[in-house]
C-alpha cells in the first residue's frame, strides 16, 4: 500500500512556476494559455561508446530523454520531469519518435524546455543506474515581434554536463547563456515544435506547465486510433473520448417515486 501511495505522489507532484514570472505574464496580459506539440525524433551521439560483440556490458545499455520546463531569468525548474521510454543506439543514432504536448500561459522568451540524454545501465537487483550524457535547451518563444513562438524543425546541439549547470551563478543575469555552455562535437537532437490549436478545447483536462506524451492515460482524453505513435509520420492528435451516459430515471420519475414514498410513510 505504501509503495502505491508513493507511486501516485511521484506521478502527480509538480513544482509551480516562479511567482515573479507569473506576475510578469499577468502584467503583460499573457493570460491565455497556448498549446504546443513537440516531436522528439532522434539523437545523434557520436561521443557515446559504440556497441560491439566484445563489449557485452554496453549491449544492455539503453537511453532515455528527459524533459523539464525551465525559467532562465530566475534559474528555476518547474512543472515535472517527463521521461521517454528507453531506446537502444544504432550507428551513433538513438530513435525516440516521441510526441509531447504542453500548454502554458507563460508565453515569455525566458520559458524554455531543457532536454537531457541519460544512459540506463542495468544493476543486479533489477534497477537501473542513470548517467547523464549531455543536455540541450529548446526555446519555446522568441523576443522577435514577427514571431511569438519558435515554430518549426530544430537541430539542437547537446552540451557537456548536467542541466544543473543552468543553475550556476555565472548564468545569472547573462544575456547569452549558450556562450557559457560547452557543445559536444557531433551530438545533437532533431525535434519539431508546433503550435497545437487542437489543445484549446481540452485545456481544462490538462494541467498547465506539465509535459505529457500522447500515450499517457489522461482522464477524458484518448489517442487517435488512426495514428501510429512510434514511427513516421509523427502527427498524433488528441480527442475527447465521449462515453454513453445513461441515467437510471428522469427527474419527473424521481419526483413521482419520492411522492409515493412520502405518501406511504404518512
Amino acid at each position: 500500500m505504501a509503495d502505491g501511495w508513493k507511486r501516485v505522489f511521484e506521478s502527480t507532484r509538480m513544482v509551480p512556476p516562479h511567482s515573479q514570472t507569473v506576475r510578469l505574464a499577468v502584467e503583460s496580459r499573457f493570460t491565455q494559455s497556448q498549446g504546443f506539440q513537440l516531436s522528439l525524433n532522434r539523437v545523434t551521439a557520436a561521443h557515446l561508446p559504440q556497441v560491439t560483440e566484445s563489449s557485452a556490458g554496453e549491449q544492455n545499455v539503453t537511453y532515455q530523454l528527459r524533459a523539464t520546463l525551465f525559467d532562465i531569468n530566475h534559474q528555476h525548474f518547474f512543472g515535472k520531469t517527463w521521461k521517454s521510454s528507453p531506446q537502444t543506439m544504432k550507428n551513433n543514432k538513438i530513435a525516440f519518435n516521441e510526441v509531447l504536448y504542453v500548454h502554458t500561459s507563460l508565453t515569455l522568451p525566458s520559458t524554455l524546455v531543457v532536454l537531457e540524454l541519460v544512459s540506463l545501465s542495468p544493476r543486479p537487483d533489477g534497477s537501473h543506474q542513470a548517467l547523464g550524457r549531455g543536455f540541450t535547451v529548446l526555446e519555446l518563444f522568441t523576443d522577435k515581434p514577427e514571431a511569438s513562438a519558435a515554430d518549426g524543425e530544430r537541430r539542437l546541439n547537446l552540451h557537456h554536463g548536467s542541466p544543473r549547470a543552468l543553475l550556476h551563478p555565472l548564468l545569472k543575469d547573462t544575456v547569452d547563456y549558450r556562450s557559457i555552455l560547452r557543445i559536444i562535437e557531433g551530438a545533437h537532437l532533431v525535434c519539431v515544435l508546433k503550435i497545437h490549436p487542437a489543445l484549446d478545447s481540452v485545456l481544462n483536462l490538462l494541467p498547465e506547465n506539465v509535459l505529457v506524451s500522447g500515450d499517457e492515460n489522461i482522464p477524458g482524453l484518448a489517442a487517435s486510433p488512426t495514428v501510429q505513435w512510434r514511427g513516421a509520420p509523427l502527427h498524433p492528435m488528441l480527442y475527447i473520448a465521449l462515453g454513453d451516459v445513461r441515467l437510471g430515471c428522469s427527474c419527473s420519475a424521481m419526483e413521482t417515486h419520492s411522492m409515493k414514498l412520502s405518501t406511504h410513510c404518512s
